[in-house]
This record gives C-alpha cells, structure tokens and sequence, in this order.
C-alpha cells in the first residue's frame, strides 16, 4: 500500500524539479515485497515463535530502512549506479525467497515445486493485469472520446500502478502454499514444463554449443585472441543450459529420464572449456580499458560458474538449492562496499584517467592544470569516454577534488546532478570526443560556457526544445494553453493548442545558428564557445524569439553540418503583446 501511494503521487508530480522522499519509499518497499516474505516464510518453516518472527522482520526493515536512506532523492537526475544498485538487490532479494524458506538439508522437491507455483502465480497475475487494464483502460478512453472528460495520460499510469499494488501482488501472495513442508510429496509433473525441459531449451543449448566450439576451433587455428563479444553467447548458453536441467531435475531420478544425469555431467565439462574462453576474452577488455560493470558483473558470473561446474562434477549431492542459494548471496556481496562492482569499476575507471592526466602533465601535484600541449588521439578519445561514463554511472565526486571549482549542477554543492562531461573534458583543456582517429573531425560537439548570462529582456515565455533525446517543455505563463514542441535537425516548431485545438504556431530555423556555433567551435578546442555565438534572435510575422544553445553534437555528412542532438531554450514574445 506504501509503495502504491508513493508511485501514484510520483506519477502526479512527474516533471517536478524538486528532490522527494517518495523515491526512497518506493525503492524501498518493492524490495520489501521479496525480502520480507523470504523472512516470514523462513521462520514460519523453521518453526520459529512469534517474538522470533518478528524480530528477524524488524531485521528486514531496518535493511530497508538503511538502503532507503542512501537513495538520492532527486533519483531521476542521478547517476545510474543507483538504478543498477537497485536491480541487483532485486534480484538478489527474489532469490533469496525462492530458496531461503528451504535452507536446510533436503527437501529438494518441495523447493522445486515452490518455485514452480510461485512462477506461474506470476506469469497468471501478469496475464489477469494485462485483461484488466486493457478493459478499464478502453473504458477511460470511451469517457475521453464520447463524454469529453478529458482524461489525461497521468489517470493510465495510476490505472497500472493500481492493478500492479492492490491486485497483482495479493493476488500472488494468496497463491504461496500455507503448508510448505506438503509440498515434498508432490509427484506431478507438468507436462509444459517437460516440453520446455527436453524439446524447447535442448535445441538452443546444441545451438549454442555448435557456435561456441567452432569458434573455440577458431581461436586455436589462427592463434587469435577471443573477442569480448563471445562473453554473451557464453552466457547465454550457460543460462540456456542450467535452466534447462533446472527444469528437468525432478525427472532425473525417474528410469525413463536417466538420461539427464548424464547429460548434466556431460554439459558442466563441456562448460569448463567456455569458462576459460569467458576469462580470456574479458582479460583483454579488462587490461585494455579498466574495469566496468558489466565487466565486473561478466567476471563475477565466470566465477561463480566455475565454482558451480565443480560442485555439480565433484559433489555427490548436487542439489539445485546451491544455484539459486549461491546465486542470489553472490549477487547480494558484489553490490556492496568497496569490493562491490560499483565502487570497484568507479576506482579503476578513475584510476586510469589519474594515469593519463599525469602523463599528459595536466593532473600536477593532484590538481588540474590546463594542458600545455595537445593530448594525443588516443588520450583524447579515452578521456572522453572516460568522462562521458563517470558523469553516466557515477557521476564526478571522486575527481571533484582535482578542480578549482565544483563540477555539480546545483552551486551550492548539493544534489546528484553534474556538469556536462564536454564541460569537464573543457577544463581539462581537451577537446571532448568520443571517437577514434578514423572518424576524427566527423563528430564534435558544442556546450554553452555555462557562466554565460542570458538577457530575457523583452521576451515573457521560454520553451525548452531538445532534440536527439526527451523534449522537455515549459508551459507559457499566465496563458490557459499548451505549448508542443517539435524538433527536427535544423529547426524548431512550437504549437499552441488550447482545448485540443491548434490555434498558431511558431517555426525557428535553426541553420543560422548551427553556422555560427560550428564556427566558433573550430577556435575552441574543446572549451565552451562564448556565449553571444550561441545565441541568436528571430523574427516572424507574429512573434520575436531569441535561441540559447545549451549544447549540441554534431556529424560531417559530406560538405554539410547535421546535429545528431541538441538542447536549447526558446524565449519569445508576440508582437501584440510588445
């Protein structure tokens, strides 16, 4: 219920600037869906008294609670790494409730008919949400369109998050089994599960199998070193294979289907081989370019599938509890502190813009000086990327130190936003440029020195114009209309609409700006262009407008100059109202 009032009143404020605790909440109490119900469900299992059960959820919360606290909440405008952070506390808490209610020794059917019910509970729920929204969703538009109610777009996001919080999850929640110990005297099969198990995913894993062992066959032949690409499929076909068994393990007992445990042995083997590979081609990526994510992420799921292929070969156990088990704690130890993927990829990332700043003497005694001679295409290029990923991911705080001034949007040195990585690239006195020397001079990109002040003298309304990306807008003031931007790459057209009615319109060619920033980027060298070249007034019939350039980026077709993206603000006034 907390979660589905803070996601609708989130809905309404949508396009606020100002920070919320609501983010915080929500975040917070969809992990609690999982968490806390692999609690509950564990110490009812275990038989533990009340007074335990609630501590250990009093426990849960606290977490929660924690996690809640380092959510920023101005979310939408932070760095990635807490949206991923997210994700992989999700998955870790949803696997931690498909195995913790059957932690101890055994009970290795009932843990698989668990998982089976509570997966088809959700693919049900989904498909009932689908009906259910599909139909009030067609009677909200029948209100629209025939009663003119005019139902705006905010009431289907609210319909959704209804359906999902008060339908969907109860309604997976009442399908867990009261009686979990019950469960391990089922004998049924279903027998969807068993065409999926023995005739859908054993044709993609010999698929899989034939591409990765000719390429194998490759590597060796021509004495090449794999390519960081074949991680993928690697995955894939570990996943494709695991799941697989997965599905047909309570069958590998039965005499019929003696045939999977031979096969289960034959695949970790084959898979031995492919983990090698896996390594191999994430070394070089690794060496080349620093730690990432994802291939932090790629390194970690290697890992854990090497030690997963010995305990299937070498156990005599081998119970599908450890994968999930293993999994979902794995998942969990690699999103915290300072051996986490995050905080790891961020050290080395930074680690390796330090080392270039210091060999191009633009980092001296740990502060930015500006460079004394141009940095080479290389440096250039991966600084660039560099940047451009911190200011993604993590955002700058880690080499804020080395500036004279901030590098955060908001001057007061709060909040999660950051300045442009072109911005950044600008002090460090390289040009920001994302590609390498073959394609040199055929991308660049333009920003606005952001100390440029902007006169609004004469003009009552502005309107944001982003193309290449969101559009954002701003409503004129003091006016009962809306205004709709439309962007193309050399012009802008503004329509105002009032009771859905488009009653004018105004058309900005951009081209003349376009020139005139292009021209002032080619004396630049990669610092922000001086305001006055980024602006630039226009004049119509009806209306006076002035165009501030934020930023650009632009591409060589030929001859000709055509923006891949850009933002701008729009100031105008119409001429009756001088």
């Amino acid at each position: 219920m907390l979660g589905t009032i803070a996601a609708i009143v989130l809905v309404e404020r949508e396009g606020s600037p100002e920070p919320s605790i609501l983010y915080n909440i929500l975040l917070a109490t969809i992990l609690a869906l999982p968490l806390l119900t692999a609690f509950k469900l564990a110490s009812e299992r275990g038989g533990a008294s009340a007074n335990r059960t609630w501590i250990v959820q009093s426990c849960g919360a606290v977490l929660l609670v924690v996690y809640a606290i380092t959510v920023p909440p101005d979310l939408p405008r932070a760095p990635l790494f807490h949206l991923f952070r997210f994700l992989a506390f999700g998955a870790g808490c949803c696997l931690l409730l498909s195995f913790l209610p059957f932690k101890h020794k055994g009970h290795v059917n009932g843990f698989w008919h668990f998982n089976r019910i509570i997966l088809f509970r959700i693919m049900l729920a989904g498909a009932f949400a689908m009906v259910l929204f599909s139909g009030l969703a067609l009677a909200l538009a029948a209100l629209d369109n025939l009663f003119g109610m005019e139902i705006p777009p905010e009431r289907y996001f609210d319909l959704w998050i209804l359906i999902i919080g008060l339908f969907v999850i109860p309604f997976i929640l009442a399908g867990i089994p009261e009686d979990l110990t019950a469960l391990d005297a089922i004998s049924d099969y279903p027998r969807p599960l068993k065409v999926l198990g023995q005739y859908v995913l054993p044709p993609l894993v010999l698929v899989y199998f034939v591409i990765l062992y000719a390429y194998i066959a490759k590597i060796i032949i021509t004495w090449s070193w794999p390519q960081g690409w074949v991680g993928r499929l690697i995955l894939g076909f570990s996943a494709t294979g695991i799941l697989a068994l997965f599905v047909l393990d309570p069958l590998r007992e039965k005499m019929e289907t003696l045939w999977i445990k031979r096969v289960a042995r034959w695949y970790y083997l084959i898979l031995l081989p492919l983990i090698v590979v896996l390594f191999l081609a994430l070394w070089r990526r690794i060496s080349e370019y620093g730690l990432t994510e994802d291939r932090y992420l790629g390194l970690a799921v290697g890992i854990w599938l090497a030690a997963t292929s010995g305990y299937f070969l070498f156990s005599r156990s081998k119970s599908i509890k450890l994968i999930p088990a293993s999994l979902g704690v794995f998942t969990l130890l690699i999103s915290v502190g300072p051996w986490g993927m995050f905080s790891v990829s961020e050290q080395s990332q930074v680690r390796r813009l330090k080392e270039m700043l210091i060999a191009d003497s633009i980092l001296v005694n740990r502060m930015v000086q500006k460079t004394p001679s141009p940095v080479s295409d290389d440096h250039e290029v991966q600084i660039s990327a560099i940047l451009s990923y911190l200011h993604e991911v993590h955002g700058f705080s880690a080499i804020e130190p080395w500036f004279a001034e901030t590098l955060r949007l908001d001057t007061a040195g709060a909040g999660s936003r950051f300045k442009d990585p072109a911005h950044v690239a600008g002090l460090l006195g390289v040009e920001f440029n994302l590609h390498d020397a073959l394609e040199r001079g055929k991308y660049f990109s333009v920003f606005i020195d952001p100390q440029t002040p902007i006169s609004i003298s004469g003009y009552d309304h502005m309107v944001r114009a982003g193309y290449g990306g969101r559009t954002a807008k701003v409503n004129p003031a003091k006016e009962p209309i809306t205004s709709e931007i439309k962007t193309a790459a050399d012009s802008v057209v503004v329509e105002f609409v009032t009771d859905s009615v488009l009653f004018d319109s105004m058309v900005i060619p951009l081209r003349p700006l376009i020139d005139r920033v292009v021209s002032a980027q080619a004396t630049a060298h990669g610092l922000p262009i001086p305001g006055e070249k980024a602006m630039f007034e226009y004049e119509t019939a009806g209306f006076k407008t002035k165009v501030v350039l934020l930023q650009a980026h632009f591409q060589r077709q030929d001859s000709a100059i055509v923006a891949d993206s850009y933002d701008a603000l729009i100031f105008y006034s119409r001429k009756s109202e001088d």
